[in-house]
């Protein structure tokens, strides 16, 4: 019998329509499945009266009435929301929040930033969440950070904006937030990005391009979330018993747009170090060409370059071909040693070896784990 399955997520958002992406994706080659989209949340079901006629659920849960709703229906529900609701026990796919936040303080830290603010809804415990381990993050490093929790209110926005020391990175919960940092800072003559740099949560692409200048995101796992999803509902329908618990999926890396371009050091010769490997990473270069292109001793240069950026030469050329790897490893089916040549790695092996040593999997690994 082909099971009826349920996804209620909201498909007005790119996170909401990936992560149905992945479940469809799933279905299709798991299934079959019969599949209804609530696109608008289980809500509107519930108030419509209709009865509950389906074999399982993936659903962004919201409110406490939702939980309830799909508990009384008995039926076996994998939650993919962040929002934290108490007593609400269903198995959970979610971004893994504090892998996001060490993503963007490490972006902030490599473009030379030693202000950092966040911005987003305090009343929303995800928020609470990303913002802590972030704050944490900068607090290890000897950083502090400003939040901003009136994103609504335009004019305190922009006071806010204001007096933030300059240069700055702000961090956002998700890019319609940092469409408003954007907006407030281009009304108040203040430069995106060498003023003030701009990095949402879970890249959109549409919100990013209409934005000026576009805006830069994490781009989550979405259709990863969505696919483990629906083989952890999968085996909950065919009578598994599994235990109420979170499944977290890291990031796949920055997707960098003009509103983090930027290098917020005083050490010109380190800015032109740090441009020139940001231009020529995906090649096979080492300190030896860095050098040739800003002549100095080496010892100089890894002082004054760990001063700027809080890393060696070696680590942000490493840590740049990973960024790379991961986004290419989790958008295309590349062979995996194409896109170690793709990268700048010598090859296969020493990708591997890095990943193991960065990420604790193999390059292999990191693309087959959301779609197995």
């Amino acid at each position: 019998m082909v099971p009826t399955v349920l996804i209620s997520i909201d498909t007005a958002t790119t996170w909401g329509r990936r992560i149905v992406s992945g479940v469809l994706d799933y279905a299709q080659q798991e299934g079959p499945w019969h599949l209804h989209i609530e696109s608008n949340g289980v809500e509107r079901r519930m108030n419509s009266g209709r009865g509950f006629k389906f074999d399982g659920v993936v659903a962004r849960i919201g409110s406490q009435a939702e939980a309830e709703w799909l508990s009384a229906a008995g039926k076996p529900v994998v939650n993919v929301s962040s929002i934290p609701l108490e007593g609400v026990d269903f198995p959970r796919v979610i971004t893994h929040q504090a892998a996001s936040a060490q993503v963007a303080a490490g972006l902030f830290r490599s473009r030379g930033f030693d202000h950092f603010a966040y911005v987003g809804n305090p009343a929303a415990g995800y928020v609470q969440v990303q913002f802590a381990h972030y704050a944490s993050i900068l607090a290890e490093q000897g950083r502090s950070c400003a939040f901003f929790a009136e994103s609504d209110h335009e004019q305190k926005l922009a006071r806010w904006v204001r007096k933030l020391p300059k240069p700055c990175g702000v961090f956002c919960w998700g890019p319609s937030i940092g469409r408003q940092v954007i907006d407030a800072c281009l009304e108040n003559g203040i430069r995106v990005p060498d003023d003030v740099a701009v990095l949402g949560s879970d890249f959109d692409d549409l919100i990013s391009r209409a934005s000026y200048p576009p805006q830069s995101g994490i781009r989550y796992a979405c259709e990863q979330i969505g696919g483990l999803a629906g083989a952890l509902l999968a085996r909950m329908m065919a009578g598994e018993e599994i235990a109420p618990r979170d499944v977290e999926v890291e990031p796949l890396g920055v997707v960098e747009m003009l509103s983090t371009d930027t290098l917020a050091v005083a050490d010109k010769r380190m800015a032109e170090a740090m441009r020139f490997i940001l231009k020529n990473f995906d090649q096979p270069i080492r300190m030896e060409e860095v050098l040739k292109a800003n002549p100095m001793s080496r010892r100089s240069m890894e002082r004054r370059f760990r001063r700027s950026f809080g890393c060696t030469v070696a680590e942000q050329i490493r840590q740049q071909r990973i960024n790379r790897a991961r986004l290419l490893l989790a958008s295309t089916d590349d062979p995996i040693t194409l896109i170690a040549e793709k990268c700048g790695f010598s090859s296969y092996n020493y990708m591997s070896r890095v990943f193991n040593e960065l990420l604790g999997m193999s390059p292999r690994e990191f693309r087959n784990r959301g779609r197995a």
